[in-house]
């Protein structure tokens, strides 16, 4: 209970862990999962599928191309508000991305 130990002299590096939030969209099973993320940052996306898929929003604000089991990265828009988007190879896949 009382070991916390805060020191903050020394390695400035080891602080990596602060306030990280996961900023990954996963695509499982030919679905995606929901994420709030704050406006322009980084967002991953994670394909766990053997197929390629995008992410490609509705209004042209990013469109990002996923290959099968790999993840890549495009920055999310600077406006908030909420972004459809949709699989430009799987018409049956649209997902939801809101910016804060």
């Amino acid at each position: 209970m009382g070991s916390m130990s805060m020191s903050t002299s020394g390695a400035p590096s080891s602080s990596s862990s602060s306030a990280t939030t996961d900023l990954t969209i996963h695509i499982k099973n030919y679905g995606y999962s929901k994420l709030e993320v704050p406006a322009g940052a980084t967002v991953t996306v994670m394909n766990m599928d053997p197929e390629t898929h995008t992410v490609t929003a509705d209004d042209k604000s990013f469109d990002v191309t996923a290959p099968g089991d790999q993840s890549v990265t495009f920055t999310a828009p600077s406006k908030p508000g909420t972004y459809t988007f949709f699989c430009k190879y799987h018409s049956n896949m649209h997902g939801t991305l809101t910016v804060k």
